[in-house]
């Protein structure tokens, strides 16, 4: 039996022993009633945890861990981030683990590079076994529980309000309530630019980037109301919220928010610059030619031919222009693609261009700069409210350019290969150094310390 099981039933025992018969009639079999009541919870959660040894992938739930080791459970998909630094963290001798509760067939898996543990089952009532066994282990086993994803404040799907197209979030996270009762930590990581922030802040701040977005006028996806009414669930019950280096603008500037890299993590050996090629996914390239990537997820639904958050309609009109002038340039444009492949692609292009509309840098300039390309995006290091800049933008070699100036920019670097070189090796030594799985973990842990000690300034780490 699981300690955690075996400690429930005995704390349980416990409770039922100091029940005594009370010799009044009726009133006697109150705690019969009780006790059998009891045994039968007990026979549940034995059969609930019994599951594990047949879950997805084989894999079963570990006991309880030691008092004092660190524990954190990553719950939903964060791309792969939260799947490579809970590596890291068991590397520094933690009790960490990345949870999914999605279908592995589903299409969102592209972005995905695996998890340790997968509680989906095709079968309905299997699911919700799997998704009840795995609750009841959680407080026995971690300290804290980090997650992702608009919406997704439950480990039962059934419980989430859905990122689309709900704009109240008013459901109450009964999952994450019990959990903080019992003293568990609640983390959550950012998933962009209207996660908290009133559409109306974000705009004012990106110097109009909202009006390139397609789901500006929709208010299902994005406006100050949705917005700011997750921001106001998040505040409420989380005791972190990473924002990755989003400026801090409505509820992402409260106190319990981080904006130093703390989840955003890659691993250094996935995106080497000396990466194989493998044979599929070789690129032909002509004579002195300069390769140009770029990329956006699920184009279709974020672009409409004359709105994309990305500036990708500048960068490919930049990109026509300078092949008309005649230049060697090509744009090797991706979507769709599964992100454990497109790294083959990205690793052959001498430049990566993120975006040039929304003022801070995404997961495409982090794979970039990993793999030790000169990377292309708009960069705003302004902090609302006066706030200073944030070390990490200092030190960023991200070049930064917007739709007016992303040819020039292009055209700067492809007359200037020693520039690209020395840039490229920069932009390595900051990925190291702000995104490796291994310098995350370090910084989570500083994190997770002053939360589990109850300490205060911890978000200044």
């Amino acid at each position: 039996m699981p300690d955690g099981l075996r400690g429930f039933k005995s704390r349980l025992h416990n409770r039922l022993a100091r029940i005594r018969p009370i010799k009044m009639g009726w009133l006697t079999f109150i705690p019969s009633i009780l006790w059998v009541r009891a045994q039968l919870r007990i026979g549940e959660l034995e059969k609930r945890i019994a599951l594990q040894s047949d879950w997805p992938n084989g894999q079963r739930a570990e006991s309880k861990p030691e008092t004092q080791r660190r524990s954190v459970v990553f719950v939903h998909n964060a791309y792969y981030n939260f799947f490579y630094l809970a590596q890291a963290l068991r590397a520094r001798g933690w009790d960490a683990i990345s949870v999914s509760v999605e279908d592995p067939a589903s299409p969102v898996y592209q972005f995905y590079h695996g998890e340790d543990l997968n509680l989906y089952d095709s079968d309905p009532e299997r699911y919700a076994q799997n998704l009840s066994a795995f609750l009841e282990e959680i407080p026995d086993r971690f300290k804290m529980l980090h997650f992702y994803g608009m919406g997704r404040m439950a480990l039962h799907p059934d419980r989430f309000d859905g990122a689309y197209p709900h704009e109240f979030f008013d459901k109450l996270p009964k999952d994450f309530l019990f959990l903080k009762q019992i003293g568990v930590k609640i983390g959550y990581t950012t998933s962009g630019c209207n996660d908290g922030v009133a559409q109306s802040t974000f705009r004012e701040w990106s110097k109009g980037c909202c009006d390139l977005c397609v789901f500006q006028n929709d208010p299902q996806v994005c406006s100050d109301r949705r917005n700011l009414a997750w921001g106001h669930k998040v505040a409420t019950f989380v005791d972190l919220f990473a924002t990755e280096g989003n400026a801090a603008n409505d509820y992402q500037g409260i106190e319990a928010a981080v904006q130093v890299p703390v989840t955003s993590a890659l691993d250094a050996d996935v995106w080497h610059p000396e990466l194989v090629i493998p044979e599929q996914w070789k690129i032909e390239r002509g004579d002195a030619e300069m390769l140009i990537y770029h990329s956006v997820g699920n184009f279709r639904d974020r672009s409409d031919g004359t709105r994309n958050i990305k500036g990708t309609h500048a960068i490919i009109e930049a990109v026509d222009r300078m092949v008309s002038e005649g230049l060697k340039v090509r744009l090797e444009f991706r979507t769709g693609v599964d992100s454990i492949n497109v790294r083959y692609v990205q690793a052959q292009c001498d430049v990566v261009i993120d975006q040039i509309v929304f003022g801070r840098y995404g997961s495409t300039a982090r794979e970039g700069m990993m793999l030790g390309k000169p990377v292309i995006s708009r960069i705003d290091p302004t902090e609302p409210n006066g706030r200073p800049v944030l070390e990490h933008l200092k030190e960023c070699p991200i070049i930064s350019a917007d739709v007016d100036s992303i040819c020039q920019v292009l055209k700067d670097l492809y007359s200037d290969s020693e520039r690209r070189r020395v840039v490229g090796q920069k932009s390595r030594e900051f990925a190291l150094k702000w995104h490796s799985k291994e310098a995350c973990a370090e910084r989570f842990e500083v994190i997770y310390d002053s939360l589990i000690a109850g300490d205060a300034g911890y978000q200044n780490h």
